[in-house]
């Protein structure tokens, strides 16, 4: 039987994902990326155990983890560094934080050594229904599937009318690293991440590798600091104890303000979405990459067991969906505690810190769903 083929608009975390999913699926694979190479943005990320077991499925695990270090646990703290909830991460599977370049050129590798083709340059801007993927310069390809996972301003999405809205989070996030300086080993604490709250800031302190921290900054929309460039010396004034942190800060960190998106729905025709285009979500519980790399290998699972594609993606989209939803649900929630009074917070930051069993109903639902199309876990 002739393979058959799928054409991905995007070569981020889910459009690579997805095509080495279905590589390992025995497809053509065909990724075409509207930058002239692999878009390293942001500094590193979030992957609890469910993406850390499609990296597994995939065979890239090591490769992605071989510098990072798992974190086992994570600390809140008010604004004058008083403890007031610690969590056992692990609790909820494996958690690291690797460079994004790490994740996106192991991804890379892996295509091309399957056989997958990756077309730099190559702005992708319309999909048909029928399987047909557009491109800027007029010219389009046909495939027996087309993915848009070209981001949250997705072009392949808006020119099917798929998006049913997009609400801004009214807060905005200044991520970097740092360095670790040899000195961090005397203190405990800096091993672990740590969330540290002051009024509606937030800074989250979080190891990456074994010389590198990963940063990010939280502030609403009104505040003064609120968006570019970083604003050391108001930083300071917030967290005076982490003064040490914000003097190993840079200026050229990536900001966002952030969103969630909401579609009227995942598939139309032989045209599907994942990613941002379909899921984006504030980071809160660090799972936009997780879910992106799950819908991608639940997607190559349900559309390669199936001889009907178009029947196969309703069914993939019902079982994923109402959850990737929910997710996004509570990371906006979870965000929304920067307008609760501190006391309020403080009450809800500990209530979810000390229940396991509402952890994995809420802030940590994603990372202990078993990802479908991944193998068993050895008991």
């Amino acid at each position: 039987m002739t393979a058959r083929t799928v054409a991905i608009a995007g070569a981020g975390i889910g459009g690579l994902t997805a095509g080495l999913a279905f590589l390992k699926k025995g497809w053509n694979v065909r990724i075409y990326e509207q930058s002239s190479e692999i878009r390293i943005l942001g500094a590193s990320i979030y992957i609890w155990e469910n993406g850390l077991r499609v990296l597994e499925a995939l065979g890239v695990f090591d490769r992605v983890v071989a510098d990072a270090v798992q974190v086992r646990m994570r600390e809140r703290r008010d604004a004058d560094g008083e403890l007031f909830g610690i969590e056992n991460t692990a609790s909820s599977g494996r958690l690291y934080l690797p460079l994004r370049r790490a994740l996106l050129t192991s991804l890379q590798q892996e295509v091309i050594a399957c056989g997958g083709e990756i077309h730099f340059g190559v702005p992708a801007v319309g999909a048909e229904a029928s399987g047909i993927l557009k491109f800027a310069d007029g010219t389009s390809t046909k495939a027996d599937l087309v993915i848009g996972a070209d981001g949250i301003n997705s072009r392949v999405r808006d020119s099917l009318d798929m998006l049913e809205w997009r609400k801004p989070a009214g807060q905005y996030g200044y991520r970097i690293m740092i360095k670790r300086d040899p000195a961090d080993t005397k203190y405990e604490s800096r091993s672990r991440i740590c969330e540290h709250w002051n009024r509606s800031r937030r800074l989250l302190y979080a190891p990456s590798t074994k010389d590198l921290v990963y940063i990010q900054l939280t502030s609403v929309r009104g505040d003064p600091a609120a968006g570019a460039p970083f604003d050391r010396d108001s930083w300071v004034s917030t967290f005076p104890h982490l003064k040490w942190v914000m003097d190993r800060i840079p200026y050229d960190g990536k900001g966002d303000w952030f969103e969630t998106i909401r579609l009227k729905q995942w598939t139309k025709g032989r045209v599907t979405l994942i990613g941002d285009s379909a899921s984006a979500q504030p980071p809160f519980l660090g799972q936009g990459g997780g879910v992106a790399m799950t819908s991608a290998l639940s997607l190559a699972d349900a559309v390669s067991k199936s001889d009907n594609l178009e029947d196969a993606l309703v069914v993939w989209e019902r079982n994923e969906r109402a959850f990737v939803e929910w997710v996004q649900t509570v990371s906006r929630y979870y965000g929304e505690l920067a307008l609760m009074p501190p006391a309020v917070r403080r009450m809800f930051l500990k209530l979810f810190g000390g229940n396991r069993w509402l952890r994995e109903r809420t802030i940590r639902c994603a990372a202990v769903r078993p990802p479908i199309g991944a193998p068993a876990k050895a008991a």
